[in-house]
């Protein structure tokens, strides 16, 4: 689905947000009930979307680079142990030849190895990649889990605390301290803090922190 532009205004606010936005979370604190309001036309105007609190599937995807083999069949690499622990035989992977960057040739892990390190592991492609390239990008798709979640644009970290807006019956948005899990390439897992229904604002969840803390407590 198309995301709708952005007004005029917003681009030039999002422009200017690494320099204004951080002062404004480093010399501003806020009472833990203070509420924004935000009435439907300017939700429109800001293009507001909210997402529902949801148990959903959470993934991570690991990146590296590997050397295929003289078949154009077969790639290895190696990534740290830690990343290694997601690995299973069977998961999806995607390559990518620095040659061609819009063609993907899809496969899956066909071994793992583990090491105290490092892990090494095989992808077989389906097909033949035809680039002359010796090496790949890799991204393996790895399943962590279903766990009530949000999307990752929901999530604000400031000041050392993680935060979401939470919508109203009202039509207002509060702020939510809330715990994160596993953080996957779409969605992060919420441990603490929210509970599954609840709507989170997440195109438009800066606009709505910068008015809530531009108000002041």
């Amino acid at each position: 689905m198309a995301i709708p532009r952005l007004p005029v205004v917003a681009l030039v606010v999002l422009s200017t947000a690494p320099a204004w936005g951080q002062s404004v979370r480093d010399h501003t604190r806020l009472a833990p009930e203070h509420r924004t309001k935000v009435t439907e036309a300017q939700a429109t105007e800001l293009t507001l979307t909210v997402t529902p609190v949801a148990v959903r599937p959470v993934q991570v995807w690991l990146r590296t680079a590997g050397a295929i083999d003289a078949a154009r069949r077969i790639v290895r690499a190696e990534v740290p142990a830690a990343d290694g622990r997601r690995l299973r035989a069977g998961q999806r992977v995607r390559a990518f030849s620095p040659e061609s960057r819009a063609r993907m040739h899809q496969g899956t892990v066909s071994q793992v190895v583990r090491r105290a390190a490092t892990a090494a592991f095989t992808v077989s492609l389906m097909g033949t990649a035809l680039e002359t390239t010796r090496h790949y990008v890799l991204e393996v798709v790895t399943d962590e889990g279903d766990f009530l979640s949000v999307p990752n644009e929901a999530i604000i970290d400031t000041g050392g605390r993680t935060i979401v807006y939470v919508q109203e019956s009202g039509g207002g948005y509060v702020s939510r301290d809330i715990k994160p899990g596993v953080q996957g390439e779409l969605f992060t897992q919420v441990i603490d803090g929210l509970k599954e229904g609840e709507q989170v604002v997440t195109i438009g969840s800066f606009f709505i922190d910068a008015e809530h803390r531009l108000k002041g407590p």
